[in-house]
């Protein structure tokens, strides 16, 4: 009889080690993801919900799954959802919709979720393995507001435009700026909640629809269209240069182009650093625009912006070239910044020669080409009267000058604006407009 309890015994203890060994808390893994309606978008762990975008739960385990229950409670323990559901083909993989609340709430609301799934393994004296994860998401069905508050009353085909707006909204998430092409960051304006922006019209594209978006943490969006008198009476020129005249053969010519075309290449480098120097700058520094002047109050337009050359080899078409900036004719002449600024690079860059880009604030930046001498520094701080440089030649030009390229966000802009004192005074005049009306408030 001994024997017989004795491994009576020994099964016993075998058994409760080997239950123990293979019973695992919390071995399920539980993930809640939102999808976003109408798009691609699927974000991971949300912490607001519209109840209009779906909310799946994601169940991955190690062993086959059983069966899950999902419990739903406010803050003040009232439970607004229960059930517990059977799982059908055993899989090891499972997901389903979070169930929404059966009864009306209140936006605001925060409930809690308890979710708890269980396997087909033999632990817990064969109930299998449980795991229990909890989350908790805020009610949110009403979209952001937003209010312009003053912005430039007109837009030029290939210019810039200027707007100051409100944005009433707790669970911010997102604001940005569309011109019906790309998208520009807003930078914080004077108080919580005002935002300031320079909107770009690229000469890319004969359309402009600019609109201001406010998205909230629940994927709630508000759009509100903004409306500019619109400009696009101005010509910009157009020239057709045939390479024959130059060069004995087509290679040649196409050799010469390709000068032309690299910068393109650098274009995309420079949009990228000012991408990235965005990227650190989300408030904008108070400051009021002067004209630019990069060769002072005296100077000769050697070349215009928005210039479409089509080049050819004794009339047949080789290639075609946009020029994004203006060329100031100089004799080894002082290149000046004209605004307070920071140098964010200083290098030499195919296509343009030594040259250097300045960041001016707001999305403004100003790319100074062609110089023969470069005197500022990455990093530099930069008066309106500082040296930048002296202008010089690149390997496509002939004569002494500087190229300026004023760009908004890494998308060049019709300098000759930026140039004008007028449009400088009514950009200056939207800014004091808007610090009015905020600080009187």
């Amino acid at each position: 009889m001994w024997r017989f309890m004795l491994v009576l015994l020994l099964v016993v203890a075998g058994y409760l080690g080997y239950n123990y060994s293979i019973t695992k808390k919390n071995a399920i893994d539980i993930a809640l993801s939102m999808k976003v309606v109408g798009t691609k978008y699927t974000i991971n762990n949300p912490t607001h919900w519209n109840l209009k975008h779906s909310m799946q739960v994601t169940l991955q385990s190690p062993v086959k799954i059983r069966s899950y229950h999902v419990k739903t409670t406010t803050s003040d323990h009232l439970v607004v959802y229960e059930k517990n559901q059977i799982v059908l083909d055993e899989p090891t993989i499972f997901s389903f919709e979070l169930p929404k609340p059966t009864i009306q709430l209140s936006d605001q609301t925060l409930l809690h979720y308890e979710i708890s799934v269980r396997d087909w393994s033999y632990a817990n004296f064969f109930n299998g393995n449980t795991s229990t994860k909890k989350f908790d998401l805020i009610l949110d069905t009403t979209p952001p507001k937003i209010q312009t508050i003053a912005q430039s009353s007109s837009i030029t085909y290939g210019g810039s435009a200027l707007v100051v707006f409100k944005v009433i909204e707790d669970n911010l998430d997102r604001i940005w700026l569309n011109n019906g092409y790309e998208d520009f960051q807003a930078f914080s304006f004077l108080k919580d909640g005002y935002y300031i922006v320079i909107l770009p019209w690229s000469m890319r594209h004969r359309s402009f629809n600019a609109q201001i978006l406010a998205r909230d943490k629940a994927y709630n969006l508000t759009t509100l269209p903004l409306k500019f008198m619109k400009n696009t009476k101005i010509r910009y020129p157009k020239y057709t240069s045939d390479l024959s005249r130059e060069y004995p053969d087509e290679q040649s010519a196409l050799k010469n182009f390709n000068l032309n075309s690299d910068r393109l290449n650098a274009r995309s480098s420079i949009k990228q650093t000012i991408t990235d120097d965005l990227s650190n700058t989300s408030v904008y520094r108070p400051m009021v625009f002067e004209p630019f002047k990069p060769l002072g109050n005296k100077f000769r337009v050697l070349s215009l912006f928005g210039a479409k050359r089509t080049y050819t080899f004794k009339g047949k078409p080789i290639g075609q070239s946009m020029h994004m900036g203006i060329d100031l004719f100089g004799r080894h002449s002082k290149v000046l910044a004209s605004n307070t600024g920071r140098v964010i690079l200083e290098e030499e860059i195919e296509g343009y020669g030594k040259s250097a880009l300045i960041s001016y604030g707001l999305g403004v930046y100003a790319l100074y080409g062609s110089l023969s001498e470069l005197l500022a520094k990455k990093g530099d701080v930069v008066e309106s009267s500082s040296v930048l440089g002296l202008s010089g030649k690149n390997k496509t030009g002939r004569f002494d000058h500087v190229h300026f390229d004023l760009l908004i966000q890494g998308v060049s802009v019709y300098p000759n604006e930026w140039m004008n004192p007028s449009f400088i005074g009514s950009l200056n005049d939207v800014i004091k407009e808007a610090q009015y009306k905020i600080e009187s408030k």
